[in-house]
């Protein structure tokens, strides 16, 4: 059986693609010489959009260390940061994936380039206290970035030649309609008064639905490439299917409950959105001494951040029961951000970074080797958990550990393609 990112030779169907797209596969996919060309296309892509992402959680950092308020850093790692490595990632796995050519260079740019310029727009016009109309501009930008990328998705998934992944697409669909519901949410907020019931709408939107939801249906797929295995026999699209509905089932409960000012519907789409969690971790493969070994913490962070992430969907519905208070309005939204987003993402990136840089089977167990960090698995964990009993400044110690170290790591991998000895360098 294939892995997810075993190569899977292209052919030169193009029928069913728009004619737009079509001219443009007819000259791609003729011309490669297989799956190669494919593979580094879509790399190239995910390493521009990367550079982007990592900015902005530079700017994130900074944000933090300057003291603003808790809305800017979050917004510049989730909307920045994040959207940007789902921009990257998610059409990365969806060629590689579907076994199809990559979108088209300008495309994939443009994509990148509203994402990027909304988030940064969002939070300058913010802060610059500049009129409601350019906050709304740059959230409209950022809205069409994903809706873009939803239309990149759906392109190359149609004439893909694989179909056994076509769930986790659907996942990702799923969470970037959430997602864009979550813009329009912040767009009115700008444009007209906020209320707090508002706010509490657009954060679970964005971290229940377009943060949740796209981790959610990577994990049974990406796990299994991490760990060198195949996925679990688990794993059917009926199955993943049901689950991505009864998800955002929950999720929209959960924003009824809000607007309505019901706690009913929010506690019951907590307690099934934290639950389809576990259920999704049920999907991954097991964990054995051979895949321990041979990924270490990155595939552990994999578990332990959708972990984090279920434990503060569940610690938040108790607090809706205990102190009457909206969903993650407190301490568990940093932790799912941090314990649970954050360090997804960090486990992924170990993986990544040493891929896309490439250079040969050396240099990749180099990468992998280099990536490889207890010591960064165990701060952002401590971290996690010193937020919990709100120790900020064990946090903050602890947090500021874990981005040295992965700062250096990444500085020593690199970000630039690496060709291999036998390659033919006429095809970067």
């Amino acid at each position: 059986m294939a892995g997810p990112f075993e190569l899977v030779e292209d052919d030169v169907r193009v029928g069913s693609l728009p004619g737009v797209f079509r001219r443009w596969r007819e000259a791609r996919v003729r011309g490669s010489r297989g799956s190669s060309v494919r593979l580094r296309a879509t790399h190239r892509h995910t390493r521009e959009t990367l550079k982007l992402s990592l900015a902005f959680a530079v700017a994130a950092v900074v944000a933090v260390a300057a003291g603003t308020e808790r809305w800017l850093p979050l917004h510049l790692f989730l909307a920045g940061a994040f959207g940007l490595v789902v921009s990257g990632l998610t059409l990365m796995l969806t060629v590689t994936w579907a076994a199809a050519p990559a979108p088209p260079d300008r495309w994939v740019a443009a994509q990148r380039a509203l994402v990027a310029l909304g988030a940064a727009g969002v939070a300058a016009a913010r802060v610059a206290e500049a009129p409601a109309g350019l906050v709304g501009l740059a959230g409209v930008a950022y809205l069409l970035g994903l809706a873009l990328l939803a239309v990149l998705l759906v392109l190359t998934v149609i004439d893909g030649l694989e179909r056994r992944f076509d769930a986790a697409v659907a996942g990702y669909l799923c969470a970037l309609v959430l997602a864009v519901a979550a813009v329009g949410v912040g767009v009115d907020m700008a444009v007209h008064e906020a209320n707090p019931e508002l706010r509490a709408v657009h954060v679970v939107l964005n971290l229940l639905g377009f943060a949740g939801l796209t981790i959610l249906a990577t994990l049974p797929f990406l796990g299994a490439t991490v760990s060198r295995s195949s996925p679990s026999a688990r794993v059917t699209p009926i199955r993943l299917a049901v689950v991505w509905v009864i998800q955002v089932a929950a999720i929209l409960s959960v924003v009824f409950g809000v607007l309505t000012n019901l706690s009913t519907p929010v506690l019951v789409g907590l307690g099934t959105y934290g639950y389809g969690i576990i259920v999704t971790l049920a999907f991954m493969p097991k964990v054995s001494s051979r895949t321990l070994n041979w990924a270490g913490p990155r595939l552990v962070a994999l578990w332990c951040g959708a972990l984090w992430l279920a434990i503060a969907v569940f610690a938040s519905a108790y607090d809706v029961i205990d102190r009457d208070e909206l969903p993650f309005s407190g301490r568990w939204l940093l932790v799912a951000v941090v314990g649970g987003v954050a360090q997804v993402i960090w486990g992924v990136l170990a993986y990544l970074i040493p891929l896309l840089r490439g250079g040969g089977r050396r240099k990749l167990s180099e990468g992998f080797g280099t990536t490889r960090s207890w010591l960064g698995f165990a701060a952002v964990n401590f971290g996690a958990a010193a937020l919990t009993v709100d120790l900020y400044r064990a946090a903050a110690a602890a947090l500021s550990l874990w981005l040295a170290d992965g700062a250096w790591r990444i500085a020593r991998v690199g970000l630039s393609r690496i060709p291999r000895a036998d390659e033919d360098l006429d095809l970067n």
